[in-house]
């Protein structure tokens, strides 16, 4: 199907003493919407051959043994990127099947009865992932002639997330960080939604491995475990939660505790035990800092001298064990029991280190990851619905995590993989008078 189509514009410029300013033709063409009105011509001219291929040109004499005739047309008005467009579309009636169908429909992919096409669906998406609905509302108004209500890019960004692919990877990750937030729920009877997230770690690359709103630790490990997205022995770097281990000890699965969370856990522990002044809280707290930082040095820098690492584990162990003793015996029972309870867990990288395993110390990386949450939805203005939360959160999380697997999405859904099947050029002549 070839469509030509000529453009005549005609530019009046007055002869005046000043130069005019870029900016301002710039201005009068885009007032013009070229695009939109092009767009329009096509889609009208595809509607027109499309029609006559199956009924034969408009008024001309049927044949009472032709198997389609027209049957009428219909209105339909979209929206895209490059404005608003109203087509008048034929329809064909299929004597033989006794159907009737628009051509144009089967040959032009439209968003179905939604106003708002793909493209500017998906342009929405990218700004309310880095501003609020209102934000993004005026600030798209700068860009794109029409734009859609917040109402719609709320219901369209819970529609599509369903469609984005949260991770893709080849083999189980055998490293893997979680940890869990809180954001404003707007919710009645709710205060808080509950956010947990997990991240897959592989040579400093991050895959999101299951992100999950106002649902237990246990939820996201039965996911992750159906998706088998996490090897059967692999090493869960955390700030120590409780449930959040208890839901994932299953089989040969390590812990590794956050060690500067550590220090801070201990730190709140030896408040709540209320036995301790400041000061005697800090010196306990730097105890176990140098004991475990001295542990942190030796597996970085005599990495080849396993003798040498597992004395150093054994020394530590030993002096967090001594510790948690002393501390009994003043009183501190809950900073003692942390030390019981989260010893082995502290060393964990340390002991690995032994089978030529890194594993990392801390979970910074994660860390990061939790303020592109932060950043963007943990306002104190800000309210969300679970559902709405949650389809955010995919969008943010896998555009910061795997950043290709978003371009990948975000080509799919605009249909950009179908420009190898047009090709169209433009021919302009200039002339002045």
């Amino acid at each position: 199907m070839d469509i030509v189509h000529s453009i005549e514009v005609k530019v009046c410029i007055s002869e005046e003493s000043q130069p005019i300013p870029i900016e301002s033709l710039v201005a009068s063409v885009k007032k013009l919407q070229i695009e939109a009105k092009l767009l329009e011509h096509i889609l009208e001219a595809m509607n027109e051959y499309l029609v006559n291929s199956y009924c034969g040109k408009r008024y001309s004499r049927r044949n009472p043994e032709e198997r389609y005739i027209r049957a009428g047309t219909s209105e339909k008005k979209i929206v895209t990127s490059v404005g608003s467009i109203l087509l008048k579309l034929n329809k064909v009636r299929d004597i033989q099947e006794n159907r009737i169908w628009k051509p144009l429909a089967e040959v032009v992919r439209f968003a179905g009865k939604q106003v708002y096409q793909p493209d500017i669906a998906m342009v929405s998406i990218d700004f309310v992932q880095k501003l609020s609905y209102r934000d993004t509302i005026e600030e798209l108004g700068i860009v794109i002639p029409d734009v859609p209500s917040r109402m719609t890019i709320n219901n369209r960004i819970k529609q599509m997330s369903r469609l984005l692919e949260v991770n893709e990877i080849e083999t189980p990750m055998t490293i893997a960080m979680a940890d869990g937030t809180k954001a404003h729920s707007q919710e009645p009877g709710k205060k808080q939604n509950n956010v947990n997230v997990l991240l897959g770690v592989s040579d400093e690359r991050k895959v999101l491995l299951g992100v999950t709103v106002n649902q237990s630790w246990q939820f996201l490990s039965d996911l992750v475990d159906n998706e088998k997205v996490l090897s059967e022995n692999a090493v869960i770097i955390s700030d120590g939660d409780p449930e959040l281990r208890a839901a994932f000890a299953d089989g040969d699965i390590q812990f590794q505790t956050d060690l500067i969370h550590g220090f801070r856990l201990l730190g709140y522990k030896l408040w709540e035990d209320g036995k301790l002044s400041l000061e005697e809280r800090k010196r306990v707290i730097n105890e176990l800092k140098k004991s475990l930082l001295s542990l942190k040095n030796v597996v970085i820098f005599h990495k080849s001298d396993h003798h040498h690492i597992g004395a150093k584990i054994n020394q530590v162990v030993q002096s967090m064990e001594n510790l948690a003793n002393r501390l009994t015996e003043k009183g501190c029972f809950q900073a003692a029991a942390f030390l019981n309870t989260y010893s082995n867990t502290l060393v964990t990288f340390a002991r690995l280190s032994l089978c030529g395993i890194d594993v990392p110390w801390n979970s910074n990386m994660i860390e990061r990851l939790m303020g592109e949450i932060s950043k963007r939805v943990k306002h104190k203005w800000m309210r969300w619905t679970t559902q709405g939360l949650e389809a955010i959160l995919r969008f943010i999380l896998v555009r910061y995590t795997s950043p290709w697997l978003y371009r990948r999405f975000r080509h799919e859904y605009m249909g950009l993989h179908g420009l190898s099947s047009i090709a169209i050029q433009i021919s302009i002549e200039s002339r002045s008078y």
